[in-house]
């Protein structure tokens, strides 16, 4: 008897082991899971130019959202990749620092954003190819010079363009980027408006220095008075 039922239950476990298996596969998902958008890989917006500033460089109180390229007015400035024109006009979302600027939705919601155009060459709506042409540089809106402005979206978070361009942009970025880049701290050279109020400034501390350098008239009518009635007594 005792070795039925040890037979009888080393079946029973056999049993077991073979059935369990099958019950603990996860049954089917109704939905499939969003598929992540995988990294494009863009060509340069620009066929030369160097970068004057890399992305996350502090600025002030704010960190720099794109990649600038220092390149002369006019300078053809191509899509990075194929797409759709979202936007073309003077300012984005109300943001008018901008300047002209021209936004490109490519798959997998990605967006690139091309500012301070000194001219546009694409409507919203327009489908675009890698490397055509959709406008000039120059130095619309909130610019110290001219240059290209790049930015890169994902599912309208701002993003490092430098995670889809192919070149490496460090091998002839300026010597400023790459400082700003270590430090993690840029230099804004100053706006013409700035070196305007400094100007002013500096003018009107000379000019208040010169005052008070200058003895008054009245300060030497009085002076000239008391030496007279020192000469008669």
């Amino acid at each position: 008897m005792p070795k039925i039922t040890n037979i009888l239950l080393l079946a029973l476990l056999a049993a077991v082991n073979v059935v369990q298996p099958a019950a603990a596969m996860p049954e089917p998902l109704d939905v499939l899971p969003k598929e992540q958008a995988k990294d494009q890989q863009w060509r340069l917006p620009l066929d030369a130019g160097r970068v004057s500033s890399f992305f996350g460089a502090a600025r002030g109180r704010r960190a720099h959202g794109g990649i600038d390229f220092s390149v002369p007015h006019n300078t053809p400035v191509m899509a990075t990749n194929d797409g759709t024109v979202v936007a073309s006009s003077m300012g984005y979302k109300g943001d008018r620092k901008y300047g002209n600027v021209v936004v490109i939705e490519h798959e997998g919601g990605l967006r690139s954003l091309y500012a301070h155009l000194n001219k546009r060459h694409v409507n919203v709506g327009d489908s675009v190819s890698a490397g055509e042409l959709i406008g000039l540089s120059g130095a619309t809106g909130k610019s110290t010079g001219p240059h290209l402005h790049l930015e890169a979206y994902q599912d309208g978070t701002r993003i490092d363009p430098n995670r889809f361009l192919l070149a490496n942009l460090e091998d002839d970025a300026l010597p400023s980027a790459m400082r700003a880049k270590r430090t993690g701290v840029e230099e804004v050279p100053p706006t013409a408006r700035t070196k305007e109020k400094a100007g002013k400034k500096s003018k009107g501390k000379a000019a208040r220095l010169a005052s008070s350098a200058k003895p008054s008239k009245k300060k030497t009518q009085v002076a000239q008075k008391s030496s007279k009635s020192r000469k008669r007594a």
